[in-house]
């Protein structure tokens, strides 16, 4: 269940990231449109990072590692 939560998760950003860099980019702040999609890609990838982790953390606790 958290997994579908994740991809939800994960499109909502692309969504909001979207069209923040598309408003900025007709203001002509290209610049800042860059930046956002910057920070929306590291914090996308600092969530699939804790899942990535939570992965690691199950699979040694049930080989006892």
């Amino acid at each position: 269940m958290a997994n579908i939560d994740l991809i939800f998760k994960l499109a909502g950003i692309g969504i909001l990231v979207t069209v923040a860099y598309a408003v900025l980019e007709r203001l002509d702040r290209k610049e800042w449109g860059q930046l956002v999609a910057l920070a929306g890609l590291v914090i996308g990838f600092l969530m699939v990072l804790q899942e990535v982790a939570l992965l690691f953390r199950t699979v040694r606790a049930m080989f006892n590692l």
